[in-house]
């Protein structure tokens, strides 16, 4: 069945492009897009984007793999773009455990992937990453390859203060509030933040283009997170960053440092590259959070480095 698409002329979706919905194993609606016309000698990306993000958001992206042969997966995670939300308020980024991304992400593997020209690889941002990480750890045999932007391996905070968020999200969901903002949340996106004010890109450009698809499709926009998704986040976290479950990771790992990320712990890539047998980290200079929606000379040492790292495969 085919799945809606945003359209702006600014930001067209690469040739090719085929958008459906996939079921989730308890029904629920999961918008996908495939790119498999053209070049494909080199096999197959999947791409998959962080907390608030959606498909058209790294349509750049995926014509910039399709340029490099490569065909190309993509999918909304639950609970955000046009997949199914979780709750009726669905400007709440919600989700109760990790384990349910590692479910949907399974389905998009036996459902999808066995199509789909190898080898396969993947690429993932910020939370996206952290999936990833769990996903190459139990099941090795899907991913020759996993190359990851920013991935939120741990979240930025000073040691006082994680201990705080920590107790107080403990203390939340202790009382039955998981699906509840986060104290201080709301239901703004991150991409409705002025440009002057937003802590993920240099680059006014592509923001300017984010805001554009939200106003165009305001289902696509995703306002703070929940009680219940921070308390699964720091669950998944705690679980991945242990250095034996770290060592059990058998794929290559290109880890991506955006050197002025706000958002996630430089000290837990380092820690994740030093602990995971064939990871290798790369610091990209003058890149906030979203690296790949950088300016131009940021995302030059992005693909420089991608391109090293799948040329290996």
């Amino acid at each position: 069945m085919t799945a809606p698409v945003v359209f702006l002329p600014e930001n067209p979706v690469p040739e090719g492009g085929e958008a459906f919905w996939l079921r989730a194993e308890d029904g629920a609606r999961l918008r996908c897009i495939k790119w498999t016309g053209g070049d494909c000698s080199r096999g197959t990306v999947f791409l998959f984007g962080g907390r608030t993000e959606f498909a058209e958001k790294y349509f750049e992206v995926a014509g910039e793999l399709r340029q490099r042969g490569f065909a190309v997966v993509t999918m909304d995670w639950r609970g955000q773009g046009l997949s199914e939300r979780l709750l009726a308020d669905p400007r709440k980024g919600h989700i109760a455990d990790f384990a349910q991304f590692d479910r949907d992400l399974s389905r998009l593997m036996i459902s999808v992937a066995p199509a789909m020209p190898r080898p396969w690889m993947a690429l993932a941002h910020s939370m996206g990453g952290q999936i990833l990480l769990r996903a190459a750890h139990d099941h090795p045999e899907w991913f020759s390859r996993v190359a990851l932007s920013a991935p939120m391996f741990g979240l930025r905070f000073s040691p006082w203060m994680e201990r705080a968020i920590r107790g107080m999200t403990a203390l939340l969901h202790t009382l039955g509030r998981d699906e509840a903002f986060v104290p201080g949340g709301n239901e703004k996106a991150a991409d409705e933040t002025p440009f002057e004010e937003n802590i993920l890109t240099h680059d006014e450009r592509r923001y300017a283009l984010l805001q554009a698809l939200t106003r165009t499709e305001p289902a696509l926009g995703l306002g703070s997170a929940t009680v219940g998704w921070l308390h699964a986040a720091f669950r998944s976290m705690d679980m991945t960053s242990a250095p034996d479950y770290l060592a059990r990771i058998r794929a290559p790992l290109l880890v991506c440092e955006a050197a002025e990320d706000a958002l996630v712990s430089a000290r837990s890539l380092a820690h994740a590259a030093l602990h995971a047998p064939n990871a290798l980290l790369v610091t990209v200079p003058a890149a906030r959070h979203e690296i790949l929606i950088e300016r131009d000379d940021a995302r030059a040492v992005f693909w420089a480095a991608f391109d090293r790292f799948t040329a290996q495969a």
